[in-house]
């Protein structure tokens, strides 16, 4: 695919010839942070952002999202597949690799095996236009677990090569259509951009920490069952959920059927749900089998960093940082990952004692 260069200074004039076509969202400022949303004022467009509140997953696997209606009088069914669907396209402007690589994994859990429709419908909707991260994160560790870089899931991809200037890979067809409608906005790359771009990677290399070593995570898992530091944190935790809810790869959701007033229209919705939350491992008979706080904030690491790999190949986990600004009770996902590298190096199966 081939590389382009554009001025900080057009991609205002970018995203208002890209309105036209679709509907654009990006990084605002909301209060002391950012957040994704729709670009109705391209000024307020800030690419220049640390992180934001959410991921992006909200627009490919929204809070909330009727499945499908009921009506009890008429008998009939209304699969609500379809309205998934915007009538414009989408574009998400400015997503760091971290959530590149959320959204990728989100494709193998709802296009594996059990395709998702409503998913599938929305990411055939949205084009994503990347954004390189040359400083980290304040809370981010994405070197730590391998997700500061993509390869694909993008359309476009813009590095910052210079104070006036970004470099743009194109990813897909649909990216390429991106430059074909302000096609004077870019310019093709010389040698010079090239080896600013080798700079540039070379100056993210070094700005971004290498801090855990996660090669033998399951079996560090494994080894830590029993581990005191699951009581300890239950402890702490208080359940609320905010770590799953802010994550670009928790998916779990709960199905509820809501009757209106009038019994005669059902509603099924899919909504987001979390094995933090106390009803979630519950079944009839009222048994809870993950009842105390402590084994669901267990079951949630092992999930990620155990029965991820299992079942898709890879960690559940960007390194995005999300998780440990949203606690409140201040617990830091990079924190325990460090107590258990701990208890696997002092493991007598690794020292031979």
């Amino acid at each position: 695919m081939p590389t382009y260069t554009i001025r900080k200074d057009e991609i205002p004039k970018l995203v208002e010839t890209l309105k036209e076509k679709y509907e654009v969202y990006g990084p605002v400022p909301r209060r002391t942070s950012h957040v994704f949303d729709k670009l109705d004022d391209v000024s307020k467009l800030d690419l220049d952002y640390d992180s934001t509140i959410m991921s992006p997953k909200k627009y490919l696997t929204p809070n909330r999202q009727v499945l499908m209606r009921v009506g009890l009088k008429e008998t009939t069914l209304e699969d609500t597949a379809n309205e998934s669907t915007m009538d414009t396209p989408r574009i998400l402007f400015g997503v760091h690799a971290c959530d590149i690589n959320g959204i990728l994994f989100l494709d193998k859990v709802f296009g594996g095996k059990y395709q998702d429709v409503y998913y599938a419908s929305n990411r055939e909707n949205t084009t994503i236009v990347g954004l390189n991260c040359i400083s980290p994160c304040k809370y981010g560790f994405c070197r730590s677990v391998d997700k500061n870089y993509v390869f694909e899931g993008y359309d476009l991809f813009l590095t910052e090569v210079s104070d006036t200037h970004y470099y743009v890979h194109v990813g897909t067809p649909k990216g390429d259509r991106i430059i074909t409608y302000a096609p004077e906005l870019f310019s093709e790359t010389s040698i010079g951009d090239n080896d600013l771009f080798k700079t540039a990677l070379r100056k993210k290399h070094e700005n971004h920490p290498d801090e855990l070593y996660l090669d033998y995570i399951h079996e560090t898992l494994d080894m830590a069952w029993d581990d005191e530091i699951w009581d300890e944190l239950g402890e702490l935790c208080m359940n609320c959920g905010s770590c799953a809810m802010t994550c670009p790869t928790c998916y779990c959701f709960d199905v509820e059927d809501d009757v209106d007033l009038s019994l005669s229209t059902v509603e099924r919705t899919r909504k987001w749900d979390t094995c933090l939350f106390h009803d979630f491992a519950l079944v009839a008979g009222n048994h809870n089998f993950r009842g105390h706080p402590p084994s669901r904030l267990k079951y949630r690491f092992y999930h990620k960093f155990r029965a991820a790999i299992h079942d898709h190949g890879e960690i559940a986990c960007t390194g995005c940082g999300r998780c440990i600004e949203a606690c409140p009770a201040g617990i830091s996902i990079k924190d325990v990952l460090h107590r258990l590298q701990d208890y696997w190096a002092s493991s007598p199966t690794v020292t031979g004692g």
